[in-house]
């Protein structure tokens, strides 16, 4: 375990602001909002989901001056299970259902596509056919994959492409088997929940976007989260509008196929992870909510990670804020300032904070010490 760079320093945390992403434009955003950047300097973003008010395409040079273009518009439906997802049925063969969570954005250079990556769940907007642990039903604690989709008019339509990233463990416990597959469900108790509540890192210095991940686990027979944990991803990064499959850490390398291999943790107890480059300090830093073994489970509470090579991460800290631990049910870390947003240049950046489905609200921070 690392040192954590972060432990010496002071941060000035300011007052909450509001950002564009708010309610009162429809806007419900669940998790942190995804960031890209163009050749030409610009940021994209997406912010929304698919089951209460609208995705919208927003765009600027930087957080303060971003504003939404349109709502997007997905050229495949989502929902109920044998309609959702232009039918391509989960990795495991279970027919997919559900909503999109864009929780990845990557700009092609030189070319109009986006590329987004989305959190789905299959106990959410199914229509009926969802499920979760014990059998149909919605809510949680249902399973998670991860998915793609891409637009080629600047994020006003969306196609969707495949399913990218999927745990070793099948999305359904033996207590209940959607659609009648012939595949062993998860042993009762300890149950996997999938792969998923992500974030992307398109690395500037490097030819990888990674994807940081979780796995989460939860007994249902005592109705309580066991854990939550962070794992990892990559993919080459292309320049021709495509994007090859996503790669596996496990066990020391980057070896095992996205979609149904082995994967090997690198940080304990942290929920949805995200990861910002900070130029003055030499290292990367990875922010998530704490986690606790219990009906509760997301303890509301901003962690903060460091490290100089993706993988191995230090002991975590928190922040306080006015007395109290600093934080809310998801957090990101931008630049106050244009260039790429997930580079910190200075010794300031802001905090985005949301609830789930609430307004975004900053905190412009600085650090010394």
């Amino acid at each position: 375990m690392t040192d954590n760079l972060l432990r010496n320093l002071h941060f000035d945390i300011g007052e909450p602001e509001p950002t564009v992403f708010q309610n009162a434009i429809d806007i419900y955003q669940d998790g942190t909002v995804p960031f890209a950047l163009d050749e030409h300097g610009r940021w994209w973003a997406l912010s929304g989901h698919t089951h209460k008010g609208h995705i919208g395409l927003f765009r600027g040079t930087c957080v303060d001056d971003m504003q939404e273009l349109y709502p997007i518009h997905t050229n495949f439906e989502t929902g109920a299970a044998g309609s959702a997802f232009a039918t391509v049925k989960y990795p495991e063969g279970v027919r997919s259902r559900g909503s999109v969570w864009p929780f990845g954005l990557y700009v092609v250079p030189g070319s109009r596509r986006l590329i987004c990556y989305f959190h789905n769940e299959t106990g959410w907007n199914g229509h009926g056919t969802g499920y979760i642990i014990r059998g149909k039903g919605d809510g949680e604690p249902d399973f998670r994959h991860i998915g793609m989709m891409h637009s080629d008019d600047e994020g006003r339509t969306w196609e969707f492409d495949r399913w990218i990233l999927t745990s070793e463990e099948v999305c359904f416990s033996e207590l209940y088997t959607p659609d009648n597959i012939n595949v062993k469900g998860q042993p009762q108790g300890s149950t996997c929940l999938g792969a998923g509540d992500f974030s992307i890192y398109d690395d500037p210095k490097g030819e990888y976007i990674y994807l940081f991940y979780n796995l989460c686990h939860h007994d249902s027979d005592i109705d309580s989260w066991l854990d939550c944990d962070v794992y990892v991803a990559r993919t080459r990064r292309r320049t021709d509008g495509l994007l090859s499959d996503f790669v596996k850490y496990y066990d020391g390398a980057f070896c095992e196929a996205g979609n149904l291999g082995r994967e090997s943790k690198i940080v304990s107890g942290l929920w949805h992870p995200r990861v910002t480059w900070f130029e003055q300090l030499g290292c990367y830093v990875l922010s998530g909510i704490s986690t606790e073994a219990s009906h509760r489970f997301v303890t509301d509470t901003v962690l903060l990670c460091t490290s100089t090579n993706l993988i191995h991460w230090s002991e975590p800290i928190s922040l306080e804020y006015k007395g109290k631990p600093f934080g809310q049910h998801y957090c990101a870390i931008v630049p106050n300032r244009n260039g790429h947003p997930s580079v910190i240049p200075g010794n300031d950046f802001s905090f985005l904070l949301c609830w789930n489905g609430s307004d975004v609200t900053r905190y412009r921070t600085t650090f010394s010490g």
